[in-house]
C-alpha cells in the first residue's frame, strides 16, 4: 500500500511540475507574441526548442542556414529550450542593430561562457562599463602604436616564416601548431611586455593551457546556449582558470616591478608601451580596478591570439587549396618585393590591391567570428512594424550571412576574390560583410589583426609555396570560441627559387 502510495504521489508530482512548466512556457510565448506574430517563428519541440541542433558541432552552421530556408525570410524569431531569440542576416536590421544605442549591450545567453572570471572584460562588459574600459585601452591599437610594433609583426612573421621552411618537402604537415605558437609569443609580448623563450617548458605549458582553457570554453558555450552550462564546469576546467589567473597575476607583478610608477600616461603613443603599462595607469587613475587589470589583459591575450591564429592558418589553407590564386597572390608581392621581404613597413600595405581582396574572401567564407549577439536595453523598434521588448536577444550569424545566395549571388560558398573589386563591394550593403562586427563595439583590435596577417603573409607567400590534397568542398567547420575545423588539414610547403 506504501509503495503504491509513494508512486501516486511521484506522478501527481510529475503533472504538477509539467504543468506548472507549461503555464510558464505559455506565459512567456504569449509575452513574445508581438514579435513571433509579425516574425516568422520556429518553436521546435516543446521545452527544448530548437536546441538539439547544437549538440552536434558538425552541422550547427547547416542547421543555421536550413533554419533560414525554412523560415524563408532573412530575420526570423527561433526558440532555444524556453528562450526566444531573433536571429537576422538582412543587412538593413544588422546596420539597426550594431549601430543603435538600444543594442550596446552583448547577448547574455550566447555570451555566458565568457562570464568566467577570465575572460569577461571588454568582450561582455556592460555598455555602462565597456564605454570607459574601452576608452582607457583603446590608445594601445591607436594608429601610431600599431605601427610602432612593426618590427615585432615583422619578426613574428620571419619566425612564421623559418619554422614553415623547416617542414618543407616533408610531405603534408600540422601548420596549424607553429602559428599558434608564434602568435601567443607576439600576443605575449605586445601586450605583456614578456618575451617567452620557446621550447621552455614554461612555454609550453602556457601554450597548453591556453589551447585547452579555449576548449573547455568550446564546450561551455554549447552548454550554456541551452542552460546546461554546469555541465562544463569540472574539476579540470577550475584548474585550468585558477593556472590561468595566476599566470596573468604573475605577468602583472613582474612589469609592476619593472617599470617606473610615475610615468605619465600622456606619453602611451610616443613611448610606445605595451597594453599592461597603459592598464596599471588606469588604475592609478581610478578607471580599472586590480581585477580589470588582469581580465583586460587575458582577454586581450586571447582574442589577439585566436583570431590572429586562425585567420592566418585559414588564409594560408584558401592559398594552398586554389593555386591560381596564390600564384596572383605571388606575383603581385613579387612585384612590391622584387628581392625579398626583410621587413614590411606601412606603406609597403597600400601596394597589394589583390592581397587585400584574397584576405576579405578568406575572411567572407571563414569569418574568425562567426556569430555576435546583442540584448536590448529597452522596447525598442528593430524594423518597420516589430517592436522587440527589453532584453530580448538578438543573434547575428555572421557564418551565415557571408553565404547567403540572396546576398552573395548562386555561386555563394565559392572562393572568388573578384567578390571584392570595387565594383561588386558598391553593388551590396555595408552590413553584407561584417568579418569584425560593425558600429560603435565592433572588435577593437581589428586593425591589429589585419596588419599583423597581412605581415605574416606576405613573408611567407614571398619565400614558400604551399599546397594540400585537402579539398576545400570538404571543410567542416564548427563553432568554438572563434571559427573553428572539425579536421584541421594539413598542408605541403616548398621553398620558393626566387
Amino acid at each position: 500500500m506504501s509503495a503504491l502510495f509513494g508512486t501516486d504521489t511521484l506522478i501527481l508530482t510529475a503533472i504538477i511540475l509539467l504543468l506548472t512548466a507549461s503555464w510558464h512556457l505559455y506565459q512567456k510565448r504569449k509575452l513574445y507574441r508581438n514579435v513571433t506574430s509579425k516574425l516568422p517563428t520556429l518553436y521546435g519541440i516543446p521545452f527544448i526548442g530548437l536546441a538539439y541542433q547544437f549538440f552536434d558541432l558538425n552541422k550547427v552552421y547547416q542547421y543555421v542556414g536550413l533554419n533560414f530556408d525554412t523560415i524563408k525570410n532573412l530575420t526570423g524569431c527561433i526558440w532555444v529550450a524556453t528562450t526566444p531569440f531573433v536571429f537576422t542576416v538582412e543587412p538593413e536590421v544588422i546596420k539597426r542593430v550594431t549601430s543603435s544605442p538600444d543594442f550596446l549591450n552583448k547577448s547574455k545567453d550566447l555570451y555566458a561562457h565568457f562570464h568566467n572570471g577570465v575572460l569577461n572584460g571588454l568582450i561582455v562588459s556592460p555598455a555602462k562599463k565597456w564605454k570607459p574600459d574601452r576608452k582607457a585601452i583603446s590608445p594601445f591599437l591607436a594608429h601610431n602604436n600599431i605601427i610602432g610594433f612593426f618590427p615585432c609583426f615583422n619578426d613574428n612573421a620571419n619566425n612564421v616564416k623559418n619554422k614553415l621552411e623547416c617542414l618543407a618537402e616533408q610531405g603534408e604537415q600540422d601548420i596549424f601548431t607553429i602559428i599558434k605558437e608564434c602568435g601567443l609569443q607576439l600576443s605575449l609580448f605586445t601586450i605583456m611586455g614578456i618575451e617567452m623563450e620557446e621550447g621552455s617548458e614554461k612555454y609550453s605549458e602556457i601554450v597548453h593551457a591556453l589551447n585547452a582553457f579555449i576548449d573547455h570554453m568550446t564546450k561551455n558555450s554549447v552548454y550554456t546556449s541551452v542552460g546546461l552550462g554546469f555541465l562544463s564546469r569540472t574539476p579540470q576546467y577550475r584548474t585550468l582558470r585558477k593556472y590561468i589567473q595566476d599566470l596573468v597575476q604573475s605577468l602583472i607583478k613582474v612589469n609592476r616591478e619593472r617599470k617606473d610608477e610615475s610615468e605619465d600616461i600622456s606619453n602611451f603613443v610616443e613611448d610606445k608601451q605595451m597594453m599592461i603599462e597603459l592598464a596599471l595607469k588606469a588604475v592609478r587613475q581610478g578607471v580599472f580596478s586590480e581585477k580589470d587589470v588582469e581580465i583586460e589583459c587575458f582577454t586581450m591575450i586571447a582574442a589577439s591570439f585566436e583570431t590572429s591564429v586562425s585567420a592566418a592558418y585559414t588564409c594560408l589553407l584558401m592559398l594552398a587549396m586554389h593555386p591560381d590564386i596564390q600564384e596572383r597572390v605571388f606575383q603581385e608581392i613579387r612585384s612590391v618585393f622584387p628581392d625579398g621581404v626583410t621587413a614590411v613597413e606601412y606603406d609597403d600595405l597600400k601596394k597589394l590591391p589583390y592581397l587585400d581582396m584574397f584576405i576579405a574572401e578568406t575572411m567572407r567564407v571563414a569569418p574568425p567570428i562567426p556569430y555576435i549577439g546583442r540584448q536590448a536595453s529597452q522596447d525598442t523598434e528593430l524594423c518597420p512594424g516589430v517592436t522587440i521588448p527589453k532584453d530580448m536577444q538578438i543573434v547575428i550569424p555572421i557564418y551565415e550571412l557571408h553565404r547567403r545566395k540572396e546576398i552573395w549571388g548562386p555561386n555563394a560558398n565559392r572562393f572568388n576574390p573578384d567578390n571584392f573589386l570595387p565594383e561588386n563591394i558598391a553593388k551590396r550593403h555595408p552590413c553584407s560583410y561584417i568579418p569584425f562586427s560593425k558600429g560603435p563595439r565592433n572588435c577593437i583590435g581589428f586593425r591589429y589583426a589585419e596588419i599583423s596577417l597581412r605581415i605574416i603573409l606576405l613573408h611567407a607567400v614571398r619565400s614558400l609555396k604551399f599546397s594540400t590534397t585537402f579539398k576545400y568542398e570538404d571543410i567542416v567547420h564548427i563553432p568554438k570560441v572563434t571559427l573553428g575545423y572539425q579536421m584541421e588539414p594539413p598542408v605541403s610547403i616548398e621553398v620558393r627559387a626566387n
